[in-house]
C-alpha cells in the first residue's frame, strides 16, 4: 500500500503550527493530508475572498508551505452540502426534512445558487493554492427522512415514482404506532417501481451535485486528485440502504472519482476487522480506487486500528487514511525504544506493549502536545495507551 493518509481538522495546525503538525506526519510515514478546508459551518480554513474565515490566519497556506517539502500531499477537504452559513443567509436552500421541515445546515442537493457557490470556492482554492487533490465529503444525504420538499417530491414523481404510494411507504417505516424500519427498504429490494424511482431520483441529485463541484476543480488542474469520503454501506451486494437513504451508489461514485475513501469505522459500526476487508472487497468489484478510512479515534484502540490494518494485507487497495489526526497519538518504536507523541486533549498515564505485558506508568504524565521515550519489555507488535479516563487509540510506527 502507497498511501497512509490522515483527515485533519484546522485547530490542529491552528494550535500546533503546521511545521510541526507535518514533521510529526513525516515522521510516522504519512504520505497524504486531507485538511478540513470549508466545514459543516460553512467557514474557510483559508483566506477566500468568496466564503467566510473560520479564524485570521490562512491554515490552508500554512500546511502547503511545510507539507510540501516533506513530500507530504495535501488535498482540499469540503464538506460538500452542509452549509450552516450560506444557509443562515439563503433559508431557501435548505435541505427539507420528512416531517420538520427545513431544520439544519445542510443545502438542497439541487439549489442552483449553492451550486454555483461551490463552484467558485473550489475555482477560487484550485487557482490560489497548490492543493494535490479536492476531498468531498458529504456528498449525499444524509438520511431517507431529508429531502422531501415539494420539488423533491415532483422530481421523484418525474423518475416514475408514485407520491401517494412513497408517502405510505415513508410513514409506515418511520411514523405511526408501529412503524417498521424496513418498509421501504424491502419495498426496494421487491422492486417496487417507486421505491425504486426514488432511489434513482435520489442517485441522480447526488451524481449531478457532484459532477457540478468537480467541473471547476478538472478545469483549473487536470491532474487534481478527486476523491471521496463514502459511507461504507454502498459496498455491500444489497444496496438498498445506501441508494435510499444516501443516494450514493459505488457504480456511479466510479464514473465520478479518481478514488473513494470508504468510511469503514469498525467501531463506530460495532464491527471487526473482516467487515472492513468486506468493504474494501465490495468497493474494489465496483472498479474504484480505494483507500480505506479507518477508525482512529475514541472508541477505536491501538490493537483494534493495527488489526483494522492488517486485514487489509493481500487486498489491492492503495492504501489507508486515518479519521482523525489529533484523536489519535503518535508512537515511534525503535527496538525497544518507544518515542510517544501526545496529539490527544488528555495526558497519557499508562502504557502497554502487547497483550501479555505489565502496564507502564510513565514517571511523569505525557501532556498533550507534548513527547517521551518509554522504554519496553520488547519490540511490540501492538499498543496500547490510557488517559486518566479511558483507553485511547494510538497509531504504531516502527523504525
Amino acid at each position: 500500500m502507497s498511501v497512509l493518509g490522515v483527515w485533519m481538522w484546522p485547530q490542529s495546525v491552528r494550535i500546533h503550527g503546521a511545521q510541526r503538525v507535518a514533521a510529526r506526519c513525516s515522521r510516522a510515514g504519512i504520505t497524504d493530508i486531507c485538511f478540513l478546508t470549508k466545514g459543516l459551518a460553512g467557514t474557510t480554513s483559508h483566506l477566500s475572498r468568496i466564503a467566510p474565515h473560520c479564524c485570521e490566519r490562512d491554515l490552508l497556506r500554512e500546511l502547503i508551505d511545510a507539507a510540501h517539502p516533506l513530500g507530504i500531499r495535501v488535498h482540499a477537504w469540503l464538506t460538500s452540502a452542509s452549509d450552516e452559513h450560506y444557509k443562515l443567509l439563503h433559508p431557501h436552500s435548505g435541505r427539507c426534512h420528512y416531517t420538520r421541515g427545513k431544520d439544519k445546515g445542510l443545502i438542497s442537493l439541487t439549489d442552483a445558487g449553492y451550486q454555483a457557490y461551490m463552484q467558485n470556492v473550489i475555482a477560487e482554492l484550485c487557482r490560489e493554492y497548490e492543493i494535490d487533490g479536492l476531498h468531498l465529503d458529504y456528498i449525499r444525504y444524509n438520511h431517507l427522512l431529508y429531502g422531501w420538499a415539494e420539488e423533491d417530491v415532483s422530481r421523484y414523481a418525474a423518475a416514475g415514482a408514485d407520491p401517494a404510494r412513497l408517502r405510505r411507504l415513508m410513514d409506515d417505516t418511520f411514523l405511526g404506532d408501529a412503524p417498521d424500519a424496513l418498509r421501504i427498504f424491502d419495498a426496494f429490494r421487491a422492486g417496487d417501481a417507486s421505491a425504486l424511482a426514488l432511489a434513482r431520483a435520489r442517485r441522480a441529485d447526488v451524481t449531478g451535485f457532484a459532477s457540478a463541484l468537480i467541473a471547476p476543480a478538472r478545469a483549473a488542474k487536470e491532474d487534481l486528485i478527486i476523491s471521496a469520503a463514502l459511507m461504507p454501506e454502498g459496498a455491500y451486494d444489497d444496496t438498498a440502504f445506501s441508494d435510499l437513504h444516501y443516494g450514493q451508489n459505488y457504480d456511479d461514485a466510479a464514473a465520478l472519482y479518481d478514488c473513494a475513501l470508504p468510511m469503514a469505522y469498525s467501531k463506530a459500526y460495532e464491527k471487526d476487522s473482516s467487515w472492513v476487508r468486506a468493504v474494501a472487497d465490495g468497493t474494489l468489484r465496483r472498479g474504484l480506487r480505494t483507500i480505506m478510512g479507518l477508525h482512529a479515534y475514541e472508541g477505536g484502540t491501538g490493537p483494534s486500528l493495527q488489526e483494522d490494518a492488517d486485514a487489509l494485507c493481500g487486498a489491492a487497495v492503495d492504501g489507508i487514511c486515518l479519521f482523525r489526526e489529533g484523536a489519535f497519538a503518535m508512537a515511534f518504536s525503535t527496538g525497544r525504544e518507544l518515542c510517544l507523541c501526545n496529539t490527544l486533549d488528555a495526558p497519557i498515564t499508562a502504557i502497554r506493549a502487547d497483550e501479555s505485558d505489565s502496564l507502564i506508568t510513565p514517571a511523569n504524565p505525557i501532556l498533550p502536545g507534548t513527547e517521551a521515550r518509554v522504554a519496553l519489555p520488547h519490540v511490540p507488535h501492538t499498543l496500547r495507551i490510557y488517559t486518566d479516563k479511558a483507553e485511547a487509540c494510538v497509531w504504531l510506527t516502527r523504525r
